[in-house]
């Protein structure tokens, strides 16, 4: 039972990183396109979050600020992304549950986060909202169906039958 548990706490974290660096990435990448600081939207939301502009000195203080808190996020969406994967391992039924769990928490939290952002803080465009979110979504689920390789050839068996 702890081994299982330790096993589920693992993928969680794994999978609530992947989550993270690939919303990071997208972000980093659009700023860069955008000929802006790679850093410059952790570092808006990071101001919003802290409510209030701040010295440039204290510019990475709003960085690590927005990051610990997203990290947090995700890192907490992966432990029970992780949960319902290990129990749809028992339940097939709970896979469904997973998927939707995933793309609800992961998707909707950010879009309603997105909404605040585009609408009053014109940190963020709705492309850019989206495209986070389905690439946080891609890495937490992608890892989770990598780690249960089983249980997805098991589900397409199931529905081709």
């Amino acid at each position: 039972m702890a081994t299982q548990r330790a096993q589920v706490i693992r993928e969680g974290l794994i999978a609530g990183l992947l989550g993270y660096i690939a919303v990071a990435a997208v972000f980093m990448v659009l700023n860069v396109a955008q000929g802006l600081s790679p850093v410059h939207t952790p570092h808006a939301l990071g101001e919003a979050l802290l409510a209030g502009r701040m010295d440039p000195i204290e510019t990475w203080t709003a960085v690590i600020a927005f990051n610990g808190v997203h990290l947090l996020a995700t890192l907490l969406l992966g432990l029970g992304a992780a949960f319902l994967a290990a129990r749809a391992e028992l339940d097939h039924g709970l896979a469904m549950g997973l998927v939707f769990s995933v793309l609800a928490l992961g998707g909707f939290v950010p879009i309603f986060f997105g909404a605040v952002t585009v609408e009053f803080l014109h940190a963020l465009q709705w492309p850019e909202v989206l495209m986070g979110s389905v690439a946080g979504a891609v890495g937490t689920l992608g890892y989770l169906a990598w780690a249960h390789r089983a249980l997805v050839v098991d589900l397409f068996e199931e529905a081709e039958a």
